[in-house]
């Protein structure tokens, strides 16, 4: 007679595992990664539009910011147009003669003056005239609200060779301009750490000095002699 035999008991140590023991670590870990996934995201799409920015493909306004920079009542980053329009009205007199010339670039200006208004003939001393015209110029930037400007001043001469008893040649003479220039900025008050001379020469004429026939221009050697006071912002 067959006997009927029943399953064994499993033991304790052969109980099944539950599937659903072990998974919460993962579900924790996978929440994590989203969050610093869209964390990334977040950083890469601001990064994207400060470059769009900078290479000129998104215009600056389409970005709020607390200064807006291209309003009309804030004083301009560089001041150029400001400080040309405060010159033209206090030089008019030697702007109207021809004495003086103004040059406005990006972020600097430059004042010219024949080299005849400020000096005789072959000296590096300044006129009378020269001293008053340096000194409106100082008493105009004292004033300026942007007071962190440089003055480069810069001496012009001809090509004609020249030999005096006091300069050898027409580098000299320019960098002597430039340097007597200076120096009444300095007697007038201005810091000196705002100011530089040099002196070039004939290697930079603002007009050619000379026909087609290898003649000089008197009027045009003299437009290149002169003095250009160069004021820009660092």
């Amino acid at each position: 007679m067959s006997s009927l035999r029943l399953p064994k008991k499993a033991s304790s140590g052969d109980s099944e595992e539950n599937p659903s023991e072990g998974s919460e670590w993962q579900t924790t870990f996978m929440d994590t990664m989203t969050i610093l996934l869209a964390f990334f995201i977040i950083l890469a799409s601001m990064a994207d539009q400060d470059i769009a920015i900078m290479m000129g493909s998104l215009p600056p306004e389409a970005v709020d910011t607390e200064e807006k920079f291209d309003d009309p009542a804030q004083p301009l980053f560089f001041p150029i147009e400001y400080l040309e329009e405060d010159l033209k009205k206090s030089m008019r007199e030697e702007l109207q003669s021809g004495v003086m010339r103004l040059d406005r670039g990006a972020y600097e200006i430059r004042m010219q003056f024949s080299g005849s208004s400020l000096y005789a003939s072959g000296g590096a001393e300044l006129l009378p005239e020269g001293r008053a015209i340096i000194q409106r110029v100082v008493d105009r930037l004292s004033v300026l609200e942007r007071q962190d400007f440089q003055l480069d001043v810069e001496g012009h001469t001809d090509s004609a060779p020249i030999r005096t008893v006091k300069f050898s040649d027409n580098w000299q003479l320019s960098a002597a301009r430039a340097a007597g220039v200076v120096r009444s900025f300095l007697e007038a008050g201005m810091p000196a750490t705002k100011l530089k001379a040099s002196g070039y020469a004939d290697t930079f004429p603002d007009v050619p000095e000379k026909d087609a026939a290898g003649n000089y221009l008197p009027e045009n050697q003299n437009l290149n002699r002169r003095i250009v006071i160069r004021l820009y912002y660092n």
